[in-house]
């Protein structure tokens, strides 16, 4: 599916004048949330190359395996690829500093299948939920070992921005306030907006965001595009539903995607 924003939105010309030199072509892909393998596929079905690609966020929890998805980012990242921080990792980083408790951030949130990635990549046996909600020795020694054992990947996800802005777009892992702009948006915000984002931005630059699964905006797992200059890509893989790729390439949008295994 292609589509031109000259065509797609209002008010938008894009110009490419002779002699030009084509533009690098981006692959944004957002809540990969720990599927590892069909992260893998989306990479090998857009043949994507590193500095392509810009990751919106939401590496962990829910899916089986945080940790590869992970250090397959960062290795992109160290390629040249770009990666911003989601509100999951965010959270990831609270239970590890101890400013989020396990009930909210492994049981509802799904970290307790990132606790379980770091755990089967260091050959320890699987816990269940339940073991480290009722001994809060057991979730310290955890904590720790995780800490211990995976600072490259703790370090990482510290390093993240939260948006990254060129001359056409703006990449956001939730979105921005409507209101007040890019500048003066929260880092809350940043990670958590919804609907007021989505339906009452109304600015002139183009805003491509996860966060919100795309079948609570238009009822599809496919790519959202909205008539205010919102382009919404999570497709809720680890949910069920695919992991999407929003290729845009010398002004011309294109999706694809990977089913849920």
């Amino acid at each position: 599916m292609k589509r031109s924003m000259e065509q797609y939105f209002s008010g938008v010309t894009v110009t490419i004048s002779i002699g030009e030199v084509r533009k690098v072509r981006k692959i944004v892909i957002s809540d990969i949330h720990g599927c590892a393998a069909e992260l893998d596929q989306l990479l090998k079905k857009t043949k994507s190359l590193p500095e392509e690609v810009i990751f919106l966020g939401d590496y962990v929890d829910s899916g089986p395996d945080s940790i590869e998805v992970l250090d397959m980012v960062k290795d992109l990242c160290r390629q040249g690829a770009t990666a911003l921080l989601g509100n999951h990792d965010d959270l990831f980083l609270q239970w590890l500093e101890e400013k989020e408790n396990i009930l909210y951030y492994g049981g509802r949130n799904g970290g307790v299948a990132t606790i379980n990635s770091c755990l089967q990549r260091l050959g320890i046996e699987r816990i269940e939920f339940s073991q480290i909600l009722e001994d809060v020795r057991k979730e310290n020694q955890i904590r720790k070992l995780i800490k211990d054992r995976f600072h490259a990947q703790i370090c990482f996800i510290k390093s993240l921005p939260l948006f990254k802005k060129d001359s056409e777009f703006i990449f956001v892992h939730a979105g921005i306030n409507p209101k007040n702009g890019l500048e003066k948006t929260t880092k809350l915000e940043f990670l958590h907006l919804r609907d007021e984002f989505i339906y009452e931005y109304n600015k002139p630059e183009t805003i491509i965001f996860g966060h919100t699964p795309t079948r609570k905006i238009h009822n599809q797992d496919n790519v959202y595009f909205g008539p205010n200059r919102v382009i919404g890509i999570d497709g809720g893989c680890t949910f069920g539903g695919q992991l999407n790729a929003l290729i845009i390439d010398n002004g011309k949008f294109s999706t694809t995607s990977v089913i849920k295994k």
